[in-house]
């Protein structure tokens, strides 16, 4: 290796490790300020800046190696002196850490070291006696350091596990070159992740197209068999065909599995701790603190949580606008804490969870709360009509502008911090939501998707167009019959569990180039809920709900890209448009009214109905049939696996049963022998609902009795209710 080369790679060496010895100071430089006189956080210190003393010598950084020379002297005097370190030399340390953070940044981004802020903290820890030259020459004196009292902002953060602590430092997110391996992890560049993540989609495109291959392959079979003339004399090429066929299902599995494979392992080198997005966050609160004299301790949970980087980074601005919304609206001064009762020292809690597939970041503080008032009097102020309801109240302080201050300071009044929250979260798909007690707090949530570079989608058709609804915000898909919408103040309202849900048609929602069709039979709906918000809009087609790879939509202008969250690449080349349903949500607002004609209701009477039983473990896919056969006339009740169903059965009589077929307890399979053993109930009707495809399975599943055997992922509407009325009719059956 030429010495350029090594250069190089030393410096990025010294990168890596600058980021995390300047975390660690960070930390122990917040404890130490509470305890000064904590001789084992003294000496993590003095480590620190040793540390770095020869790892800069070695990088070739002589102005970071003479600044650390001078606090390790600073530091040296007050440990073999039995003193306490001053709030002056705390503060001379925050700077150092400040100096070399900027240090750190400016190497990453390629750019020369800071010499003017270096040589600012160096020539004051010269000053105070701490700078003897780099050679080894004695330090004349060790002066007597008092203590002091504590400082009026301090920072309480949980130490590290033992994970946390033994964890290498982090690349660069934009250093590109070779992957080095160090310490049993591997670093590579974010572009060379973001390729791997391209190539997985690109392999989710091809098993697609190859699926679609099978599809067409299986519609030539039918259609040949169907032809007049073709007799015994076409088994040769129908068995040419069905074996054409096997191979195709066979390469779109196989394609499939290395696709999901190759994409886990695209998203796990993407992940990152949220610690990552969190460590810094007790140093900006104790630097606001100090500036507004008030006190505040942060803890931090959750910081074992791993997200997508993008994620991590796209939060780190909003949650520092949410810390500092949090000390300067939050928290009262020490004084009217204890006024209140209160200790005078205020806490901010930063928890991190996981909801599935979903990251929950909740700022909590213990201040005085929001103050609705305020809130109400900003919004009429502004024009604004203002809820009845006390959270919806509270949200609105997430709207772009807002401020309840009629003031700016340096902190906060001019409204733009909480709408950059709001509108950032939304932008990967998310939602936030703030709930409030008056002199007891404030609690703001930001929920967003674990990884934005795919996403769980249900594929809806509209005016030819395919478009993704994220699954995190639908709560049903199904059909509705038209006639059995219920209206308030003149708006169409889809009725469940007793809550109306406005309906809206999508293409009015979305507005031109999307245009409603004829006012369909029955309608296709997926309701959608966000926070506080519900809204059911009518689809032309549903299609079904997949796993996509998301990519940013690049030079559509502003409008589109509030509307949706990326695009994404199907089979056949086919392309869907994924929806930000945040954004569609406060679309609805003033287009409810719009699609009176296609959601007019009918006056035909009630009909007789037939209780149906289904059996499915996926939400979805339960949810799904039961709004198909509820708006088709019949009563459907449900059960999560074959158990349950079984009990169901004991209990009360059904006109059909249909289940899916792996579920835990007792699948498909054995629900539909145990059925058909029991002479009760051994004629009723079953239909196996299933993504299990495969000649064996369908055979098994006749084997075990099964009257009609539905694959999902050519699952049609009109395939399962025709089927229902050719075993069990409309209007006979069982009843309750």
């Amino acid at each position: 290796m030429g010495d350029d080369a090594l250069a190089v790679r030393l410096r990025a060496i010294f990168t890596d490790e600058l980021d995390e010895q300047v975390q660690q100071l960070n930390e122990d430089l917040l404890a130490l300020e509470r305890a000064p006189g904590d001789e084992e956080l003294l000496r993590a210190v003095f480590r620190v800046m040793h540390t770095l003393k020869g790892a800069s010598r070695a990088a070739g950084f002589p102005l970071v190696e003479a600044l650390c020379h001078a606090l390790e002297n600073e530091l040296s005097r007050v440990r073999d002196g039995g003193a306490v370190l001053g709030g002056a030399q705390i503060a001379l340390l925050f700077e150092a850490a400040d100096a070399l953070g900027e240090t750190r940044d400016r190497l990453r981004a390629g750019q020369p070291v800071p010499d003017k802020s270096l040589t600012t903290v160096l020539e004051r820890a010269r000053a105070r006696g701490g700078a003897a030259p780099l050679a080894p020459v004695a330090v004349a004196g060790k002066p007597a350091v008092a203590a002091v009292a504590p400082p009026v902002a301090e920072v309480r953060v949980p130490p590290p596990s033992a994970s946390e602590e033994t964890k290498g430092p982090e690349a660069a997110p934009d250093r590109v070159g070779e992957a080095e391996r160090s310490g049993g992890h591997v670093r590579v560049s974010l572009q060379q992740v973001d390729a791997i993540t391209d190539a997985a989609g690109e392999i989710s495109g091809l098993a697609a197209v190859l699926a679609d291959r099978a599809v067409a392959l299986t519609a030539m079979r039918a259609r040949r068999r169907t032809e007049p003339g073709r007799g015994t004399s076409s088994n040769d090429a129908d068995q040419e065909l069905t074996r054409l066929l096997r191979n195709a299902s066979d390469d779109a599995r196989a394609l499939a599995a290395v696709s999901g494979r190759l994409g886990a392992s695209s998203r796990s080198l993407r992940q990152r701790p949220l610690s990552e997005l969190t460590e810094t966050l007790p140093r900006v609160a104790r630097d606001i603190a100090r500036d507004i004299d008030k006190q505040v301790r942060v803890v931090i949970t959750g910081g074992e949580i791993e997200a997508d980087r993008v994620v991590l980074e796209a939060l780190r601005e909003p949650l520092i606008h949410l810390l500092r919304n949090a000390l300067d609206h939050g928290l009262e001064l020490p004084a009217a804490r204890v006024a209140a009762g209160k200790d005078p020292e205020g806490e901010i809690r930063i928890e991190g969870s996981l909801r599935g597939d979903r990251l929950q970041v909740t700022i909590v503080d213990d201040g005085r709360g929001v103050d609705l008032e305020a809130v109400r009097r900003g919004l009429i102020r502004r024009g604004r009509a203002v809820p009845t309801d006390p959270d919806a109240v509270a949200q609105t302080i997430f709207d772009e502008g807002f401020s309840t201050r009629d003031t700016a300071t340096t902190l906060s009044g001019r409204g733009v911090g909480m709408g950059i929250v709001r509108v950032a979260a939304e932008r990967m798909g998310g939602t936030t939501a703030v709930s409030s007690e008056a002199g007891k707090g404030t609690r703001i949530m930001i929920d967003v998707p674990l990884s934005i570079a795919t996403m769980r989608v249900v594929l809806v058709e509209v005016g030819g167009v395919m478009l993704g609804v994220p699954s995190a915000f639908v709560t049903r898909v199904g059909r509705a019959d038209p006639r059995t919408l219920a209206r308030l103040d003149g708006r169409a309202m889809l009725v469940t569990h007793g809550r109306p849900t406005p309906v809206t048609t999508l293409a009015a929602l979305l507005g031109p180039p999307f245009e409603e069709t004829v006012a369909p039979k029955m309608l296709q709906l997926v309701a959608l809920e966000s926070g506080a918000h519900r809204l059911a809009v009518v689809v032309d087609e549903l299609i079904d709900e997949r796993e996509l790879v998301i990519r940013p939509l690049e030079h559509a202008g502003r409008a589109a890209a509030e509307a949706t969250v990326g695009v994404a690449l199907l089979g056949a080349g086919e392309v869907a448009l994924v929806l930000s349903v945040p954004a569609l949500l406060a679309r609805s607002e003033g287009r409810l009214a719009e699609s009176a004609g296609i959601l007019s209701a009918g006056t035909e009477g009630p009909r007789e109905q037939s209780r149906i039983l289904v059996v499915d473990d996926s939400i979805t896919s339960r949810t799904l049939e039961q709004s198909v056969l509820t708006a088709a006339g019949y009563i459907v009740i449900t059960a999560v696996d074959g158990e349950e169903a079984w009990r169901t059965l004991e209990a009360q009589s059904v006109s059909l049963v249909v289940s899916d077929v792996e579920m835990p307890q007792l699948d498909g399979f054995g629900l539909c022998q145990r059925i058909r053993g029991n002479p009760g109930t051994a004629s009723l009707p079953v239909i196996l609902v299933t993504s299990l495809d495969a000649p064996e399975q369908r055979a098994r599943g006749l084997e075990v009795g099964a009257d009609a055997y539905i694959t999902k992922s050519s699952f049609d509407q009109d395939t399962l209710l025709d089927t229902v009325r050719m075993l069990i009719g409309l209007n006979t059956g069982a009843h309750a």
